[in-house]
C-alpha cells in the first residue's frame, strides 16, 4: 500500500517523469522555406526543355538501364546454374 501511494504521488508531481521536452523551439529558416516550397512546387513549376531532359533522364533512362542490369544479372545466374533463360520484357534475348 505504501508504495501505490509513492507511485500517486509521484504521478502528480512528476517526479519520476522523464526527460523535459522543450517547447521553445526556434523554426530553422532554410527547412521552414524547403518545406513551403515542397508544398507549392505545382504552382511554381515551369515547364521548359530542360526539365524534359531530366525527366527523360531520371524518369525514363535511368530506370530502363536499372532494369536491363537487373536482366543481365538473373541471365548469368541462370547460365551459372544451367537453369534455362527467363523471357522478360525489354529482354531482347
Amino acid at each position: 500500500i505504501g508504495s501505490f501511494s509513492h507511485q500517486c504521488v509521484c504521478a502528480r508531481t512528476g517526479a519520476m517523469a522523464g526527460p523535459r521536452i522543450p517547447t521553445d523551439v526556434k523554426p530553422n529558416q532554410f527547412v521552414e522555406a524547403n518545406g513551403y516550397a515542397r508544398e507549392v512546387v505545382e504552382r511554381t513549376f515551369r515547364f521548359s526543355p530542360k526539365n524534359l531532359g531530366k525527366f527523360a533522364i531520371f524518369g525514363i533512362a535511368v530506370p530502363a538501364l536499372i532494369y536491363k542490369g537487373c536482366v543481365q544479372e538473373f541471365h548469368v545466374a541462370d547460365s551459372k546454374y544451367g537453369r534455362p533463360a527467363k523471357k522478360f520484357a525489354m529482354d531482347g534475348n
